[in-house]
């Protein structure tokens, strides 16, 4: 935290430090703090192995000149209440400093709090990060040099990490390297080298250990600057934290190429490698991840109308958990692992003409796992092998194909029909007989919509879908979770804007039936009934004041379904209405040296929701009886905001004092019950309290370029 105070103060967090730092010479005093904070850091803060491994691939590090930030210091910060002891923030300060003509310091400062009242302890999350780049030019042959110094805390988890690392790189282009390449100006060849201290606190242990890599990456335009690259990286990053090591490889190369006008093609390769040890009891686990992919593009144009895209990719990842133990009395844990093979292919035809558009997908993906355990423990052949055929049940395949195609027809210029259709099959079968997870999903849609504008800007839309998905165990064990579910979907809606006034409308009704495929299962049979409605109004009084008045309602109702009578009884229904009116007052300020808007909302929003529900209800002999449960939970009062724009400053805050009621009925039924249980006491209690649910935003480009 006092490395945090630090930076904090030291990179303007109040107006005195800013304006001290505005000279040359108090800004070399200022980079000498850093330094000097740096040096610290390796001595008293804790270190984190995976910024290392993270930090190769953030644009800090992976490129000699580091990307300029929006704006030289920008402020973000957002606070807001959650739920009824919930309160969450996050802020973050990101900065640019020029010290002189070949100097540059970024530096980022981040915090996020999720904190709960009524918890031990009460903070869920708190965490704290920061993050500085100095970078350095080294004359004009292309060398650069600095460091990156990275702090982070977990105080909720109890873990404080931190990392520095120096840094050498070279930049040149390539027509200096390849004279043949003489008139290429885009090409460039980039080669870092970094390595430092690395620090871990967690568990109750600290870990220090030297940190270094190297990260090579190049940029050839072989078919001129018009055309993509050729682009090539290589990056090593290597941790050792006292019995740990943390270590990451990459490779990885991107390369497209233009045929003819007609037909191009992109190849994609990568190699990935990385090796992350952490504790666990009395071991140190090792978790290799080694993945090795490639994926080949090819697109072709058949005529100014029609054309074709093929997308083929194939990964072979493969997962090694390896144990060895901190002590001779702790128990030495079984090695494990498994290797994968996953295939993807998608082939695409499209049509566009002035009348009709259409789109036709194919889409094929194969996934196998297959699990591995090595003798480590010395087992006997016999128990080794009942052991590996434990670990071999999970062994597993799945394949995946789906058909998807869209046609749009445009009858009259301001009259559009859509006609969407998906077909997809997912089978998962597993080789053993001891797992039971062998079942095929089979799932169709179809989807008509069409949409019309009418005069008066009046438009109009309706949809109508239908769904079909059934689910089938192959096995005879879980034969009774089969079922087909069937979906209607019927969606209109309407805008209306004439003038000051404006309406929007749109409504979605779907129902599903669900239905289990063995007799003995009907009791399980489920049919479903959702209603959404939203209501938007609004009418603009004067050039600065409107009306706003928001209304939506959800009825969601769940019944038990005869199916081959076509009946249901009703056990679940909720209704939910959220009603929201208010005015709202804009203003511009055109005074120097910015121009500025505000507005200001003065409101009243009411939600409310009605539960009606089977439940029991326990009584003081200890035994329960069936209720048909009313539940009301209301939840209203004024609602305010505000929001301004002025320049680089964006501001927003709101507040919604809510008063919340809950309210109990019920009425007595006959026979046992199951489910949600009460007692007289909780149902004749009644819960009044107001909350008041607030939210801020503030983003502040402080100073820009």
């Amino acid at each position: 935290m006092e490395f945090l105070c630090s930076v904090a103060n030291s990179v303007g967090a109040g107006a005195g430090p800013i304006s001290a730092c505005r000279t040359a010479e108090k800004r070399r005093g200022f980079l000498g703090q850093i330094l000097l904070a740096g040096s610290l850091l390796l001595a008293s803060l804790p270190g984190l192995a995976q910024s290392l491994v993270d930090a190769g691939t953030l644009p800090l590090l992976a490129r000699t000149v580091a990307p300029t930030p929006d704006s030289l210091l920008l402020l973000t910060s957002q606070a807001r209440r959650v739920g009824v002891s919930t309160y969450a923030q996050r802020t973050a300060v990101l900065g640019t400093l020029h010290l002189g003509r070949h100097q540059q310091l970024r530096y980022r400062l981040l915090s996020e709090w999720i904190y709960d009242s009524r918890g031990q302890p009460p903070f869920v999350r708190e965490d704290y990060a920061a993050d500085a780049l100095h970078t350095m030019d080294l004359g004009r042959r292309g060398w650069r040099a600095g460091q990156f110094v990275r702090y982070e805390q977990s105080r909720a988890n109890a873990t404080r990490t931190g990392l520095w690392l120096a840094r050498l790189g070279y930049e040149q282009a390539l027509p200096r390297l390849l004279p043949s390449q003489a008139t290429d100006s885009l090409s460039v060849l980039r080669l870092i080298g970094f390595g430092g201290v690395v620090q871990d606190v967690r568990n109750g242990r600290q870990d220090t250990g030297p940190a270094y890599g190297f990260d090579f990456s190049t940029l050839a335009f072989l078919q001129g600057g018009a055309a993509p690259p050729l682009a090539l990286r290589v990056l090593g990053t290597r941790a050792q934290l006292g019995p740990r090591v943390w270590q990451r490889l990459l490779a990885e190369g991107y390369y497209e190429h233009t045929f003819d006008q007609y037909s191009s093609g992109t190849l994609r390769g990568a190699y990935r490698a990385h090796r992350a040890e952490d504790y666990v009891p009395g071991n140190v686990q090792r978790i290799q991840s080694d993945t090795l992919a490639g994926e080949l593009t090819w697109a072709y144009r058949l005529s100014d109308k029609v054309s074709f895209r093929s997308v083929n990719a194939v990964a072979l990842p493969s997962r090694a958990f390896a144990y060895r133990r901190l002590g001779p009395e702790a128990d030495t844990l079984q090695n494990l692992g498994y290797r994968q093979r996953e295939l993807d292919t998608r082939q695409e035809l499209r049509l566009g003409s002035r009348k009709v558009q259409a789109v036709l997908n194919f889409g094929y993906r194969q996934r196998n796992r297959a699990y591995d355990l090595s003798n480590t423990r010395n087992l006997a052949p016999a128990q080794y092998e009942l052991a590996l055929a434990r670990e071999r049940i999970k062994d597993i395949t799945e394949q995946t194909t789906q058909w998807q195609g869209e046609l749009t027809w445009l009858p009259l210029p301001r009259h559009a029909l859509s006609l969407t259709g998906a077909a997809q099959l997912l089978r998962v079968a597993a080789p053993s007989k001891d797992n039971q997870q062998d079942r095929d999903e089979a799932q169709h849609q179809l989807r008509l919509t069409w949409t019309g504008r009418w005069r008066g800007n009046f438009r109009t839309s309706l949809a109508v879908a239908g769904e079909y998905r059934q689910f089938v165990f192959i096995r005879a064990a879980l034969s009774a979770e089969n079922y087909t579910d069937r979906l209607l979907h019927w969606e209109p809606g309407f805008t209306w804007a004439p003038g000051h006034f404006s309406i929007r409308s749109t409504y979605h009704l779907w129902v599903s039936y669900q239905v289990r495929d063995r007799a003995s299962e009907q009791l399980r049979n489920r049919a479903s009934r959702v209603l959404e409605q939203q209501q938007n109004l609004t009418y603009q009084l004067t050039p600065r004041l409107l009306t706003v008045l928001d209304y939506a309602r959800r009825e969601n109702r769940v019944g038990l379904l005869r199916w081959p009578a076509f009946r249901e009884s009703p056990l679940d229904t909720t209704i939910t209405h959220d009603l929201r009116g208010g005015l709202r007052y804009g203003w511009t300020g055109r005074r120097r040296p910015v121009a500025s808007s505000s507005s200001l909302r003065l409101g009243y929003r009411f939600l409310e929701q009605r539960t009606h529900a089977r439940a029991a209800l326990v009584q003081n002999a200890g035994g329960s009886s069936l209720i048909y449960l009313r539940a009301l939970t209301r939840q209203q009062g004024p609602d305010v905001a505000y929001e301004r724009r002025a320049g680089a400053l964006a501001f927003s805050a709101s507040l919604w004092l809510q008063e919340l009621r809950t309210l109990y009925r019920y009425r007595p039924g006959t026979g046992p019950f199951v489910g949600p249980s009460y007692t007289p006491e909780d149902l004749d209690r009644a819960t009044h309290s107001l909350y008041p649910y607030f939210e801020v935003a503030l983003a502040w480009r402080v100073r820009q370029f």
